[in-house]
């Protein structure tokens, strides 16, 4: 799990921030720009289908949904500042254990969703 977190926080450098000049009338600001959210989204699916993370287990449509989610937790944990300045490059082991804590709290949201579902209503 350590090197796809790796993996996608590598390619998410490849997305540019939006600098201030860029700033959108946009009634809300998002704690992150929409590109750094998509960056990181695909960049953390193409990390987890390349190691076939749970192949045997999650759809392609899973994996997203469940980098959605690590995405909706670092936002949360993390400033934007920082998670640009300090999360393009080698995990540091407290920024490892955040990946890595949201990376089992979405996988076991998205199993436990799938089995819900699963189960006959009747």
């Amino acid at each position: 799990m350590k090197k796809v977190l790796l993996g996608f926080v590598l390619l998410f450098l490849s997305i540019q921030v939006m600098g201030s000049d860029n700033k959108s009338s946009a009634i809300f600001e998002p704690k992150y720009p929409s590109g750094v959210i998509y960056g990181f989204i695909n960049g953390c699916y193409v990390a987890f289908e390349d190691a076939q993370y749970m192949q045997d287990s999650l759809w392609p449509d899973d994996l997203k949904e469940i980098c959605g989610c690590i995405m909706d937790g670092i936002r949360e944990a993390v400033s934007l500042q920082s998670f640009v300045d300090n999360w393009g490059g080698k995990l540091n082991p407290e920024q490892e254990s955040i990946a890595n804590m949201f990376g089992m709290i979405c996988t076991d949201q998205i199993i436990k969703g799938k089995l819900r579902n699963l189960k006959d209503p009747a």
